[in-house]
Parts: C-alpha cells; structure tokens; sequence
C-alpha cells in the first residue's frame, strides 16, 4: 500500500508540470509527453480495477461501474462513427477522473492515511507556490491572458490554474489558519496564505473575481465571531480591488464584463460564429439541433469519438466535420452530453457530488469549505471542463474525499501530543 502512495505521487508530480514540459521546456517532445500521459491513465485506470472490489460499497466505484455500462452502449449506438480505439481515446479523460475518486478513497482508508494527508499537504504547497515565478515569467513574455497558465503551460490553463489554487488556498486555510474552536480562521495567519493567489491577479481569467467574493463571503462569515469578520472583509475588499486595478490595467476595463451585451457575446451567442471562439452556451444549442428529435442521441450521445484525437490518433470523421463546434471553450455539461449523452452527465454529476452527503460532523471552517469546494465543482459544469483535467482531477477527489471524511488530518497515535489533541474529535467545535 505505501508503494501505491508513492505511485500515486508520481502520476500527480507528472501530470502536474506535463504542460509546461510539452509547451515551455521541452515542446519537441510533446508527442511522447502525451504518450506518457496516457500511459499514466492506463496505470490509474489499472489502479482503480484492483480495488474495485475492496472498495465496492464506495458509491465511486458503483458510478464508474454504470458510467462504463453507458459508455458501452453509447459505443453500440455510436459504432457506425467511430471505431473502437477512438471511442477509447474520447472516454478516457472521464475514466481519468473516476479513477482518480476511487484510488484516493483506497489509500485514504489504507494504513497509510497519515501519510498521504502529509504528502499530500506538501504537494499542494509546493505546486501552489511554484506558479508564482513561473506565470511572473509567462506574464512578462506573453502578457495577461492564456499563456499564463503557471505549469500548466502556455496553451491554456490559466483557467484551470486559477480554479485549483483557490480550492488549494481554502483547503490550506483549513489545516492552517483555523482557530483552535474551528469557528473562524486567524488573522494572523491568513494573509500569508493568500499569497498563493497572486498568479490569479496576473492572468486574464474573469472567473477569479467571482472565486474571490465567494471565497471571502464564506471567510468572514460567522455568527460567533462577528468583530472577527471585520477585518476579514476589509481584507477582501482590498484584494478585490487589487485584483480590479491590475486587470483594468492590463487586459480591459471591468465594467465592460459586467455589461449584458458582452455577458451575450461571451457566453450565449455570436450571430457571425467567425473570427474567434464560439460562445460556452451556443455550444449547447447547436448540439441539441444536431441532435435534433433523435432520443438515441440525447440519451447516449453522439460518441466518445467525436472530442479528442489529432495528437496520438488521428481526429476522427466526425470530429473534423464538427470541429468548429467540439473545438475552443467548451464547457463539462457540453462535453459530456455531447459524447455521451443525459445518461453520461447524470453519472458524472452524481460522482462529483454525491461526497456531499456526508455523515462526519464539520466544524465552521470545514463547513465553510465544503460549501467552497461544492460551489467551484458546480461551475465547472457551466465554465469548463477543469474536472477532466488530470491534475484538478486529483487534487479535487483528495479534498471532497478529505472533506466528506470530516478533514481528519491524521490519526491520533501517530501525532505528538499536542497535535493530537487538536486532532481528536474533543477539539472539534
């Protein structure tokens, strides 16, 4: 078991900087950058089958179960399309993310949980701190926008950067800067931890200043404590307001994203569909006049094999037919209908939210993240697809399933005895 620990580490370590290996420091060799990622899959897929079994009262493992049940009838329904190894090519960035549920869940009820939440922690500080100098870099080559990406690269990510370090931020927050009764975080720690943030004020992503109000609102909320909230939204405002300067600045006034017109643009439509990407949501309704009155289609998609090729295996008939569509911003609700139709959005979203319904008593400040963590996965649906995303797969399966858990940091015994006080469920307020 702690081999598969340290094997777990391994696949995150590489996922984590392969954007930046294949878009900044070695982009000769991005096609065997993608060969080792999928051989990444293939072991975490493997990983996932061992455990099947052991595990199998886990309501992860029963949902991946069923997502590949629909998947093999979205593959029967769709095979006049598109082959076997393309249907797999599109499948196995989903496969990705409930592998990466299920493996976690494993280790986490292993003997070696202490450990994990450890390394773990150690990771996410690391890989937080290490997209500030390098997307400081990224913004004095290529300016505000998609090349600030941190080690996701130069190609896009800075999205998915930005998403992942303020779920990090709260989840560090957390184990850090809680008061001992966990009903408010410190002061006095908390300004420190927010420096993670600032390669969110250096990229263009518009999704940070909605992040950020939420991020505080549930920071500062407390009934207990309410002189303590002061200074919290004080610190809040500033931050927004920096955040506010520096994109005025550097990519546009904000006003303007606040106007209907280009709130339209944006994310519903664009009469011209030429010149640039075409808007998150009119990706949805192209789709379902495609689909038109066909219930096969809805129900199941009309195939894995349309999203995904051109790097590894070629881009499949389909997939070049719609390109306009299938390629640019999309969207997890467009991409998993699409493909796979109601059944496969259903799936998914009962996999990434069903750790909500859990038993473990939450003190305020776990409380407080819990409700972040549901929040940044349910716009996930409508503003990307982070959640097939390899990195913000596993980092986001260790924090629900360490949230559902009720944030235990570690066992009792294994802690000084301090800590262990703390840790114990006596110290939970």
């Amino acid at each position: 078991m702690k081999f598969r620990i340290w094997f777990f580490f391994a696949i995150l370590i590489f996922c984590s900087v392969s954007g930046m290996l294949a878009t900044m420091i070695m982009p000769g060799q991005d096609r065997n950058i993608r060969l080792a990622l999928a051989g990444g899959d293939a072991l975490m897929l493997s990983a996932a089958f061992l455990t099947l079994w052991r595990q199998r009262r886990f309501y992860g493992v029963w949902a991946f179960l069923v997502f590949l049940f629909f998947s093999m009838l979205t593959f029967l329904y769709t095979s006049e399309r598109f082959g076997l190894l393309e249907h797999l090519n599109g499948l196995r960035d989903s496969l990705f993310f409930f592998a990466s549920l299920i493996v976690v869940y494993d280790l986490y009820h292993s003997e070696y949980r202490a450990l994990l939440v450890r390394r773990f922690t150690q990771f996410v500080v690391v890989f937080a701190l290490a997209q500030i100098p390098v997307t400081v870099f990224q913004f004095i080559k290529f300016g505000a926008g998609d090349g600030v990406g941190g080690t996701y690269g130069i190609a896009g990510g800075s999205g998915y950067i930005t998403q992942l370090l303020f779920i990090i931020c709260f989840f560090l927050a957390v184990r850090f800067a809680s008061l001992e009764d966990g009903s408010s975080f410190s002061l006095r720690k908390l300004p420190f931890l927010l420096v993670i943030l600032v390669p969110c004020a250096i990229n263009e992503t518009k999704i940070s200043f909605v992040l950020l109000a939420v991020f505080f609102l549930l920071v500062a909320g407390s009934r207990r404590r309410i002189l303590r909230t002061l200074p919290l939204l004080v610190l809040g405002g500033a931050l927004v307001y920096l955040f506010n300067t520096f994109y005025s600045q550097t990519v546009e006034d904000t006003r303007n994203i606040l106007d209907l017109d280009f709130i339209e643009r944006y994310l519903v439509t664009n009469a011209t569909m030429t010149g640039g990407d075409m808007p998150r949501f009119q990706r949805l309704v192209v789709m379902f006049e495609m689909m038109g009155d066909d219930v096969g289609s809805i129900l199941l998609g009309m195939g894995y094999g349309v999203v995904g090729g051109g790097n590894v295996l070629g881009v499949s008939r389909l997939g070049r037919a719609l390109y306009y569509i299938v390629t640019g911003s999309r969207i997890l609700l467009f991409r998993a209908w699409i493909q796979g139709g109601l059944l496969a959005v259903l799936t998914l979203g009962f996999a990434m939210f069903a750790w909500m319904r859990t038993r473990a008593s939450l003190y305020p400040t776990m409380r407080k993240l819990y409700w972040f963590l549901a929040f940044s996965i349910f716009i996930v649906w409508f503003y990307n697809e982070a959640m097939l995303d390899r990195t913000f797969a596993l980092v986001t399966s260790f924090i629900m399933v360490w949230t559902s858990e009720g944030g235990m940091v570690e066992d009792p015994e294994d802690l000084p005895e301090t800590e262990a006080e703390e840790a114990s469920p006596d110290a939970e307020a």
